[in-house]
């Protein structure tokens, strides 16, 4: 009993985030197919059953000869016109198919256009209530829509046996181009690495000012949806300093808050220096390679730490002696924060044993229990205790060892990525970003298409509803508000996209009968239009299955790591 007990309790939390990311879809098409009904009603055709939700039907209610109802699975809807069958034709009027071709082309397009105005309303609504960091960097990952000043996507760090160095790519390239098309966002690039594995890429780059083009072949990495392309390069970004301790030897220099640094010790910096909790984990990481051999870098002459300062438009070198503090940081509710460790605090000793960052994971996992840590907070002394950690979490070397995590501050400052101002936008302004990110969106969603049909990205990598409402969960679980709002209007937009392909069972298909009809002057025989349509349905069925097969494998992936 206790077994199924734990097993309940295991699995109503992924019930409930289901049911969070399945009601945004649902809505998506309940709109889409209200976009039907009312143009339906408004041509005079003949609406039989207007239904919320699939399956049987619990209660409804008949008006104006339509059975409005609400039905068992709550996620989403249908319309049933008189006749739109082509099997249930009478020629009678009032059906779908006695309709001037333009009044059943208008019902058809209805649905699409309403998932369109819907995904600009959303976007406006974005703009118009205010962004914040998550939203700036998914409004940029979906559309590759720039929200600064001036966006230049850059290369970081460079691993020197990945498949960029091979093909050439240096830090502080500017990419402009992957095989033509435009890179106006990191993520937009990524995207085209991940769906690329073993396919040459032609990138065109900015160097010293001048463009040059490269080819790079990225390397294919075995995953759950198939090969999936690696170049081992980071994305660069400025280094600002984030806060100077008062007194330090980096105050004492004369560093600032809002300094900009641009190189140590004579080398260009592309990316943040960091040295905390993450980079001293017995993992295999390329980038933390790049990060230990900076930290070597600066340890070599602990008397001069020489920095390329950028203060408004004055540049100046500062110099200092190194020095380390290790600064905690506590998970809420974790032992260390019950032992009384708080955020900030500098730790001193372990045991007796001067801390240090290179070796503190190990030193935590080696120590007897219990562990007595010195530390500094505000001035003064403390001491505290860790206990209670299990033998078998110690020895996963990505689990975070009694919810105690640390940065490193460098003579102290500590450093972050430069952000840029965050965009505000009246409602008019805002309005014109939404159909802004709309017409982006099309052109991702076009880009993207084409190349499935040119085979540069395999249908592997689509998501269908399950990959969908599992996206939406994360945005519930780990993203703004604004996000999640953003994202459900992105998929709006793609439902309208989609809709229009004119594939047969689908709305364009149904418009692409009515052009053929218009041009013939009078319908296809209807024979012919339901072999189309089961051909289709068969096609449109195996495909789902396929992609919704690789969600699956994915979802299942995730819940296991």
């Amino acid at each position: 009993m206790e077994f199924f007990i734990d097993l309940i309790s295991t699995i109503i939390p992924y019930i409930k985030a289901a049911f969070l990311a399945i009601i945004p879809l649902g809505f998506l098409i309940f709109i889409h197919e209200l976009g039907h009904f009312w143009a339906a009603k408004r041509c005079g055709i003949k609406v039989n059953t207007f239904s919320l939700g699939f399956g049987p039907k619990l209660f409804g209610i008949q008006h104006g000869g339509t059975d409005y109802r609400l039905s068992l699975l709550p996620f989403g809807g249908y319309v049933q016109m008189e006749g739109e069958n082509p099997s249930e034709q009478t020629g009678a009027p009032g059906e779908f198919a006695s309709a001037s071709v333009g009044n059943r082309a208008f019902v058809v397009a209805a649905g699409p256009v309403v998932n369109l105005l819907f995904g600009i309303l959303v976007y406006w609504l974005v703009f118009a209530t205010g962004l914040n960091t998550d939203a700036t960097r998914l409004i940029g990952g979906l559309t590759g829509m720039p929200l600064g000043e001036k966006e230049d996507v850059q290369i970081g760090w460079v691993a020197d046996d990945g498949a960029g160095a091979a093909g050439g790519i240096m830090p502080g390239d500017i990419l402009v181009s992957v095989n033509g098309d435009p890179i106006r966002h990191w993520s937009m690039f990524q995207t085209r690495v991940f769906t690329s594995a073993n396919k040459t890429l032609d990138l065109v780059v900015e160097r010293a000012g001048e463009l040059q083009t490269i080819s790079v072949k990225p390397d294919a990495i075995p995953s759950v949806r198939g090969d999936i392309g690696e170049i081992r390069v980071s994305s660069g970004d400025e280094t600002i300093v984030n806060h100077v301790s008062e007194g330090t030897l980096a105050a004492q220099a004369g560093l600032q808050d809002g300094d900009i640094i641009e190189s140590i010790n004579g080398e260009r910096l592309y990316n943040v220096p960091y040295f905390g909790y993450g980079v001293w984990h017995p993992t295999e990481n390329w980038i933390n390679e790049k990060y230990k051999a900076l930290y070597n870098n600066i340890n070599e002459n602990q008397e001069a730490l020489v920095l390329g300062v950028r203060r408004a438009d004055e540049t100046q070198i500062l110099e200092m002696p190194v020095d380390w503090r290790v600064i905690a940081s506590v998970q809420e509710g974790s032992i260390a924060e019950d032992a009384g460790i708080q955020n900030g605090d500098v730790l001193l000793t372990l045991n007796g044993e001067p801390v240090n960052e290179t070796t503190l994971h190990s030193q935590l996992t080696a120590a007897n229990q219990p562990i007595e840590i010195d530390l500094m907070r505000k001035g003064s002394l403390k001491q505290v205790t860790l206990s209670g950690e299990t033998e078998s979490s110690e020895t996963d070397p990505k689990h975070i060892m009694f919810g105690l995590m640390w940065q490193t501050s460098l003579s102290g400052m500590q450093l972050a990525s430069k952000k840029p101002p965050l965009p505000e936008y009246s409602i008019s302004t805002a309005f014109g970003k939404g159909v802004e990110a709309t017409w982006l969106t099309f052109t991702a969603v076009g880009r993207t298409l084409q190349q499935l049909i040119g085979g540069d990205v395999s249908p592997k990598h689509l998501a269908g509803p399950v990959g969908i409402a599992s996206a939406t969960n994360r945005m519930f679980s780990s993203l703004g508000l604004s996000s999640v709002i953003f994202f459900i209007g992105f998929i709006s937009i793609n439902l309208c996209i989609v809709n229009l392909l004119p594939i047969p069972i689908a709305d364009g298909g149904q418009l692409l009968f009515f052009t053929v009809e218009k041009i013939r002057g009078k319908p296809m025989p209807r024979k012919a239009q339901e072999i189309v349509q089961q051909v289709t349905i068969v096609l449109l069925i195996a495909f789902f299955l396929y992609v919704t097969w690789f969600d699956g494998m994915s979802l299942i992936y995730d819940l296991r790591n």
